[in-house]
């Protein structure tokens, strides 16, 4: 049963409920205190080595939580591929959190998820390609999908390499979303988000301004990735966007605004918060963590795997932001950002804070937290919102790992290297993408 909304409060969108699971953590305390602590989540991957990669780490989950993850997933909880069971875990635990009950079971419920579409694995492509007809240039899929159905059937797994023929189902991101937002009763909107690096910080976005409008009272939103596979690796590292290994230390790679930066390095994970109307949340008793107090996302063609280098693109996004939560840039007591570790990525971001924030810029912190987490895509921006709604929680910023000394654009910033105490009532959560898609979440105070 819906609680009786209250006039007055109906457009404030609160935080009553967060969740996480990445590496070895399945809650976001641990990582809070894992990344304050100056610690990483970044090792070698059990298979990259073995694949022969020159980026042989990553933020993986542990091929031990996961399978302890897969286990725990309910039945009920409908077809859950890699990032679907990830997915999972946080949504349940956040929702959990809330103190909703088990099934909202009303329209005015949404689920909002950010996945990037799944690719096809060696095996898979193998198996497709022995029904291609180079010479006529054709696919014969009815016997590709012929191939997939033996897979399943008694003696028939040596006919398509052993591959699950149910397995593209289970990894379409928006069978993911459905099967969520019918578990949870939420299903009066669902969205799925691909936006690529900006996917999580938009699909936060969407389902806050859905809240505000009144649309909806309760939304679950976040993001779940599970890319750290021979495909996507290969992927990255061919466009150039992957730090490579060269015999460094895996803790020391990742290093957002640093002058010695060469590339991010991929994770997986996932992260979820559930939001609500603050009056939605009064009513039941809830309580309230943060507050979602704007957003806005811009979208921009520059170039595929970088924006302007002036960051005017990036500087346009956070002005919008600012604007649409009524903030000026002296409002913000800290950033949280992007921070990718690429020389493009960090050039844009440090000359857009530069551009907002002016003189200020020397002494508004920022936060990397991809230097201890990696970068998991869709979910960064999730998992770095749920980061920030602790960092508001604690009074707290966490620190940004192995920067050491700025290049020309990056210098000037106030980058935290340690744990540090300072009033925060406000924070900036940025999220840039490939294909120029770019997010600024602002997070508040409960108040």
């Amino acid at each position: 049963m819906t609680p009786q909304i209250s006039d007055g409060a109906e457009h404030e969108v609160v935080v009553t409920g967060i969740g996480l699971v990445a590496g070895q953590l399945t809650d976001p305390e641990a990582l809070f205190d894992h990344i304050a602590e100056g610690r990483t989540l970044i090792a070698e991957h059990p298979l990259h080595k073995e694949w022969g990669v020159p980026c042989a780490v990553s933020a993986h989950i542990d091929p031990h939580v996961r399978q302890a993850l897969t286990d725990a997933a309910p039945e009920e909880a409908g077809p859950l591929g890699p990032a679907g069971v990830l997915a999972w875990h946080a949504a349940a635990q956040a929702w959990e959190r809330s103190g909703l009950p088990r099934r909202l079971d009303s329209e005015r419920g949404g689920l909002f998820l950010a996945c990037n579409r799944m690719v096809m694995e060696p095996a898979e492509l193998t198996t497709l390609a022995a029904h291609v007809d180079h010479e006529a240039g054709a696919l014969d899929l009815d016997g590709y999908l012929d191939a997939l159905d033996g897979a399943a059937a008694p003696g028939g797994a040596d006919t398509a390499g052993g591959l699950d023929p149910h397995r593209h189902t289970r990894i379409q991101p928006d069978t993911a979303t459905a099967a969520l937002a019918d578990y949870f009763g939420a299903a009066g909107v669902m969205e799925t988000h691909a936006d690529a690096c900006a996917a999580g910080g938009m699909a936060i976005g969407s389902a806050y301004r859905y809240i505000r409008s009144g649309a909806l009272d309760v939304a679950l939103a976040g993001g779940a990735e599970s890319l750290t596979t021979l495909t996507s690796i290969t992927a990255f590292h061919g466009v150039g966007a992957l730090a490579p290994v060269d015999g460094r230390d895996p803790a020391g790679i990742s290093r957002p605004f640093d002058k010695d930066r060469s590339g991010f390095v991929i994770g997986d994970g996932a992260a979820f918060l559930v939001l609500e109307s603050r009056a939605h949340a009064e009513a039941r008793g809830a309580r309230i963590l943060a507050r979602v107090a704007g957003y806005a996302g811009v979208t921009e063609a520059v170039k595929m795997t970088s924006s302007s280098r002036d960051g005017s693109d990036y500087a346009e996004c956070m002005r919008a932001a600012l604007a649409d939560a009524g903030l000026g840039p002296d409002d913000i007591d800290h950033v949280n950002a992007h921070g990718t570790s690429t020389e493009a990525n960090d050039t844009c971001e440090a000359a857009a804070l530069h551009t907002v924030f002016g003189a200020r810029a020397a002494t508004l912190p920022v936060t990397g937290n991809k230097s201890a987490m990696g970068h998991s895509l869709a979910n960064s921006g999730a998992a770095e919102a749920v980061l920030s709604v602790l960092s508001l929680r604690r009074q707290t910023l966490l620190p940004t790992l192995n920067f050491t000394e700025p290049d020309e654009v990056t210098a000037g910033l106030d980058v935290v290297t340690e744990r540090r105490p300072a009033r925060v009532t406000t924070v900036l959560s940025n999220s840039f993408g490939f294909g120029g898609q770019n997010c600024s979440l602002i997070l508040a105070e409960a108040g």
